[in-house]
């Protein structure tokens, strides 16, 4: 068998290790044959032992400041050189335009995910953002455009709005980004029936409205409960609406957990609820890596027509696909599976195949790598 040479990649999220974020060193720990660095400017967690990794912040704060207010110095280039580095992979467009100069000074080839908001997200929300970061690639987007060297979208939705946003059509690729589905464990169906929703509390994710059909529902299934993991800006007003409802033993606000709580709490659940929308920024959804993993755990999904939503859910084969901010159409789904559960288990059945056959990490990252080669 030929041995394969190592790839010296450097992967660069401006905001490291965040615990809604395990999808990026996911996809760089599958890499099959790859040596990664990861580059930030600041870190949210702990440092992934998967991985060499490198953030501004550990210089202190002001130059972690001067980098996300000015983008200088470039305390990357040296960390680049030391590594080696043969290709840059950037994760979101702004984080791209940070790096891009760094790749540019040593003529390393970029590569850019574009996953959802950092395309779909109205330029003007972007200049009175008052974030630095934000509102120099709305100012700056076109350079991107025009030096990146090649730009992955994690769906087919991503690719026509990034083609409406300028994005050259020669230098687009869809490639959904995948999940391990082995540390998934079965739901079995045969618990008190539950709804599960795991989102950050943003506009985008929809929550009010689910919110709102649960209450719809609540009456014909007594036992059932909602069960909301993740927190955000949202959620004190969120937990006001369930009150107005009259819900509030029957909802519970779980705030952020790990990752490893959310697989435990899909094995228990009886479907998965992401009734996502366009914000009014524009924001939406790139594809929703939730949906595959719960599809992975066996649940069926109830989502909305919306953003790469269709891409990972089978309406009517492994899930129910309804109308945005359509309350009574959400409760009719989500009503009917709680109704059924041989309808759980076979809508389950048919999302695990499909996490299989389209969505296996393991040959998504091989694909992944064969692209850094053509580029390297």
């Amino acid at each position: 068998m030929t041995d394969v040479a190592l790839l010296r990649v450097a992967a660069f999220r401006a905001q490291l290790f965040k615990s809604s974020e395990p999808f990026i060193a996911e996809q760089l720990a599958a890499l099959p044959h790859s040596d990664v660095l990861l580059l930030g400017r600041t870190t949210f967690g702990p440092a992934d032992p998967r991985f060499k990794s490198w953030a501004v912040s550990t210089l202190g704060r002001w130059p972690a400041v001067l980098v996300g207010t000015f983008n200088w110095p470039d305390f990357y280039r040296p960390r680049l050189q030391a590594h080696r580095t043969q290709l840059v992979h950037a994760h979101f467009a702004v984080d791209a335009l940070q790096v891009l100069p760094s790749a540019r000074r040593l003529k390393l080839p970029l590569v850019t995910t574009l996953h959802g908001f950092d395309v779909t997200t109205h330029r003007a929300h972007f200049l009175r953002s008052r974030k630095p970061s934000l509102m120099r690639f709305a100012l700056g987007m076109k350079q991107l455009q025009e030096q990146g060297d090649h730009f992955i979208c994690v769906s087919e939705f991503m690719r026509q709005e990034a083609l409406k946003a300028g994005y050259p059509a020669a230098r687009l690729q869809v490639h959904y980004m995948g999940i391990d589905p082995r540390p998934f464990e079965s739901a079995t169906h045969d618990r008190a029936p539950e709804v599960l929703h795991v989102a950050r509390l943003v506009e985008k994710k929809g929550t009010a409205y689910l919110i709102d059909a649960f209450a719809r529902l609540a009456g014909r299934h007594p036992e059932a409960k909602l069960t909301i993991l993740g927190d955000g800006p949202l959620r004190t007003a969120l937990q006001a609406r369930v009150a107005g409802h009259g819900l509030q033993t029957r909802v519970e606000f779980t705030g952020a957990v790990p990752h490893t709580q959310v697989r435990e709490r899909m094995a228990r659940a009886s479907l998965l609820a992401l009734p996502s929308v366009t914000a009014t920024s524009g924001d939406s959804e790139g594809l929703g890596l939730v949906l595959l993993e719960a599809a992975a755990s066996g649940l069926p999904v109830v989502g909305t027509l919306h953003g790469g939503i269709p891409e990972a859910v089978s309406d009517g084969i492994s899930g129910y696909l309804v109308p945005e901010r359509s309350t009574e159409q959400l409760a009719e789904a989500i009503d009917s599976l709680l109704a059924d559960a041989s309808l759980r288990r076979r809508m389950g059945a048919a999302g695990r195949a499909l996490v299989h056959e389209r969505f296996d990490i393991t040959a998504q990252s091989a694909r992944l790598e064969d692209l850094y080669r053509t580029l390297a």
